[in-house]
């Protein structure tokens, strides 16, 4: 005989773990809706940004791109004013690219090669804080070396051509790069420094003439300094 069933009281009903659960939740996002409807406009505002954002950066390192392209064809036509006027333009538009960081250095090296020192110092300037080619880097310290000579300022010299070492791109181009740094030393009276970097090179590079000729020069104003 089957057994009468029990009849569940509205207590009981309220009282469910599960029930009282879901009916939180449902009173938890009927009163947060307008919040919640904000967090999720915001993560799509911030997704649509994002998008146009990237979108932007490609379209302006194109155009970089495309410029500084332009500014090197004058260069190679020795059309130097046109070539300036491109790689200004790509500083002024498009700094932030790479294409922008690098028309620093290029619009510095035709300053340089015009004789124009004080114009061409400061985009070197800017290139080896905010550039990343490391084929450049080392040049444009050099430069920034040759400039200083120029002025007569050994002392700013000597710096960035301690400098240019450490981004030097080669075992080679690092020994020339010493050598450079030798011969500085020996016009500030560093004898030991000097001699340091000139012995260095005789030691490791028996077999490259052209820096054993160059050391041995060195060699030799160093010993005349001792002697005087």
């Amino acid at each position: 005989m089957l057994k009468p069933k029990r009849k569940i009281s509205r207590k009981e009903i309220q009282r469910d773990p599960f029930l009282e659960s879901i009916f939180s939740i449902k009173t938890h996002l009927t009163d947060k809706k307008q919040f919640y409807t904000r967090i999720v406009l915001g993560v799509l505002s911030v997704i649509v940004l994002g998008s146009l954002y990237l979108r932007s950066q490609g379209a302006n390192r194109d155009m970089a791109e495309y410029t500084i392209s332009k500014a090197m064809v004058f260069i190679d036509l020795n059309d130097e004013d046109n070539a300036m006027i491109h790689l200004q333009a790509v500083i002024d538009e498009f700094e932030s690219t790479g294409a922008g960081r690098n028309a620093s250095f290029y619009l510095g090296r035709i300053y340089l090669d015009k004789g124009e020192f004080d114009l061409a110092l400061p985009y070197f300037e800017r290139y080896v804080v905010k550039g990343r080619n490391p084929l450049l880097m080392g040049s444009a310290y050099q430069a920034m070396v040759n400039i200083y000579l120029s002025k007569h300022d050994l002392s700013n010299a000597i710096k960035y051509q301690k400098i240019s070492i450490k981004h030097s791109n080669s075992k080679v181009e690092k020994a020339w790069a010493s050598l450079n740094l030798a011969n500085l030393s020996i016009a500030g009276g560093d004898k030991s420094t000097a001699s340091e970097l000139v012995n260095r090179i005789i030691i490791d590079f028996k077999n490259n003439n052209d820096l054993q000729q160059r050391a041995d020069e060195l060699s030799g104003k160093i010993s005349s300094m001792k002697q005087s």
